[in-house]
């Protein structure tokens, strides 16, 4: 009469731990890059309304508005992405005067992100006419996640007629994934 094994094996046990191990590790990495891409659609819609918003806002106003990112909320600069300011640049220099009226768009970028600015002119602001137009050329902003992520990468273009899109490099095509990704500084 012989007696049935019962149980498991060490090895089996092992192998276990070893396959549940790479699946978690699979999960929580897959999972990280869901949150980037939701955190970078969320952002990336909100500016894409907010864009729009200052178009129309020009339009109806019949005055020229210029927006720019700022550190401090009261001067331009082009490296900075902490807040957005927005004024009607009256003396057309493309910086705001104390004169000037001005106000900050409550979008800030996510932390450790970057917001690219690249404009066909290499102007740090964007500026929208009265007439709805964009007043130098059309440019992109691209948004870039801190870590290289191909699905969070997002880019708002807008036209030289002010309207704003939005694009998902990593959908659009290899030439515009390559163009994202070197706007971030990704190899």
């Amino acid at each position: 009469m012989t007696v049935g094994q019962r149980g498991f094996l060490l090895v089996e046990r092992l192998l276990v731990i070893a396959l549940t191990g790479v699946f978690l590790t699979m999960t929580v990495s897959a999972w990280q890059g869901w949150r980037e891409a939701a955190r970078a659609r969320q952002w990336s819609q909100l500016m894409q309304l907010g864009l729009s918003d200052l178009r129309r806002q020009a339009m109806r106003e019949a005055r020229d508005l210029t927006l720019c990112a700022s550190r401090d909320g009261l001067h331009c600069d082009a490296g900075a992405s902490a807040a957005w300011l927005v004024f009607a640049d009256d003396n057309g220099d493309g910086l705001r005067q104390p004169s000037e009226t001005g106000r900050t768009l409550p979008l800030a970028v996510p932390p450790r992100w970057r917001v690219i600015w690249r404009s066909f002119r290499n102007q740090p602001q964007m500026v929208w006419l009265a007439s709805g137009d964009a007043a130098f050329s059309n440019g992109t902003l691209t948004l870039c996640p801190p870590a290289a992520h191909d699905a969070a990468l997002r880019q708002l273009v807008i036209s030289k007629s002010g309207r704003v899109r939005l694009v998902l490099p990593a959908r659009a095509g290899a030439t515009t994934l390559a163009a994202a990704r070197a706007a971030c500084g990704w190899p």
